[in-house]
């Protein structure tokens, strides 16, 4: 060994001491003698347990999706933001033709209704509820929506349409 490298292993060994030294001086303040070790219990941990909306904690990272998806139904929300999803992304999940001529009106108890632009559109929106609720139950879930309701073009003010198409 070169005097160099003898000079940082005294300096390593030096520090390890200074720190020992520094820990043993605090531990004899705070009234601590040696041998005293396991002489007194520690606290023991309660088992944690869920309170209303507290998160649950678990150890170790988890994925954010899980998580957020725990979230939404602890507070009883995950419903309404499966069904915004669907509105948000109406036109990719029926696709562009059917987006053009069905329109969501409301959705309540699991009930989506549609209101189509034409009664022809309304036949063929009947027509094609199993394969929608076969679409809806693989982007939401299945029982986000149990029932769809198809609507005719009337219902407005005056039961039509406006001239401009839809409103």
């Amino acid at each position: 060994m070169s005097k160099d490298d003898d000079a940082v292993e005294e300096d390593t060994i030096d520090a390890a001491a200074a720190a020992l030294q520094r820990v043993r001086l605090a531990a004899t303040e705070a009234g601590y003698q040696p041998g005293m070790a396991g002489q007194f219990e520690r606290k023991k941990k309660r088992p944690r347990t869920p309170k209303g909306d507290a998160p649950v904690r678990s150890a170790g990272p988890q994925p954010l999706g899980d998580i957020f998806s725990k979230f939404l139904a602890q507070r009883g929300w995950k419903e309404p933001v499966a069904v915004g999803s669907v509105l948000a992304d109406w036109s990719s999940i029926v696709g562009p033709q059917i987006a053009e001529n069905a329109k969501v009106e409301s959705f309540e108890n699991a009930t989506l209704i549609l209101r189509a632009s034409s009664t022809a559109w309304a036949t063929q929106l009947r027509l094609l509820t199993p394969q929608l609720m076969h679409k809806f139950n693989e982007v939401l879930g299945t029982g986000v929506i149990t029932k769809l309701e198809i609507k005719g073009p009337g219902g407005g003010k005056s039961g039509r349409r406006n001239r401009h198409g839809w409103s």
